[in-house]
């Protein structure tokens, strides 16, 4: 869910909009507690802005089947820390990729906090045009922002130039059941495959539905006057969310370049 609120993933998702969504929630303490406290506990500074659960977290590292050395890209990374969590488990050399400055900037000072700090680089680009070498990723993460790139198709083709052959990419979203919300995609596994990528593993989480509605439930009750603007701004997102969480699908997709067969 790493984005605006509902009413501005209605519109044209600008940087902009972004950087005001990751000023707002850096400045939110106890905003990244919540996250922590229903969702975690997450690793010393990792701080997600995305609605995985720690153990959804891990399994997606698993998936990726990162090895040291590999170099894997966090695409739409946000403020950066699922990927140099996921980078330092594995001991692999990482790129963030996000369209919002404010995000590349805070990453880039979090980078520090972790072991593959070093080995880790930031920059603001668009997903579907991130300027990186084709063929040269061994692994590729996309947590919780499919769904609000206006470009899904462009995304997805980018992920598939840039793994090498034998590459991996791991994809968290949602799916709509019907026409609404509007804002959601239809068929997520039907979109990597027209990308030219091969569906490995696709399927629905409802345990990971049931954690983000606890987790907006909570959001919600702590609104209020007083209330951090990150928090505010989250919990009108789950409010709206709440109530159109039945029409809501809960996917993982895994996903390597496709084999070209003689």
């Amino acid at each position: 869910m790493s984005g605006p609120s509902a009413a501005e993933a209605r519109g044209s998702r600008t940087p902009e909009d972004f950087d005001e969504v990751f000023a707002r929630v850096r400045a939110a303490p106890a905003t990244n507690a919540l996250f922590d406290q229903v969702l975690g506990p997450f690793p010393s500074h990792t701080e997600p802005f995305s609605l995985v659960p720690r153990d959804g977290l891990e399994e997606v590292l698993a998936e990726l089947r990162l090895e040291p050395g590999d170099h894997l890209v966090d695409l739409c990374c946000g403020r950066g820390g699922i990927g140099l969590w996921f980078a330092s488990e594995k001991g692999a050399r990482l790129t963030g990729v996000d369209f919002s400055p404010v995000a590349v900037a805070e990453a880039k000072q979090r980078a520090s906090l972790f072991a593959s700090g070093g080995r880790a680089s930031f920059v603001a680009a668009d997903a579907a045009h991130t300027s990186l070498a084709a063929g040269t990723v061994d692994a590729l993460v996309c947590i919780d922002a499919l769904q609000l790139v206006t470009d899904r198709a462009g995304l997805l083709q980018e992920v598939a130039r840039l793994l090498r052959p034998g590459g991996r990419a791991v994809i968290t979203t949602w799916e709509r059941r019907g026409s609404e919300p509007e804002r959601m995609p239809t068929d997520v596994r039907g979109l990597v495959a027209d990308a030219g990528l091969d569906v490995v593993r696709s399927e629905e989480r409802p345990d990971w539905l049931e954690r983000q509605r606890a987790f907006l439930e909570r959001v919600v009750a702590a609104d209020g006057p007083d209330a951090e603007p990150a928090l505010h701004a989250l919990a009108e997102e789950g409010r709206n969310f709440l109530a159109n969480v039945s029409r809501v699908r809960r996917i993982l997709v895994v996903a390597e370049p496709r084999q070209t067969r003689a």
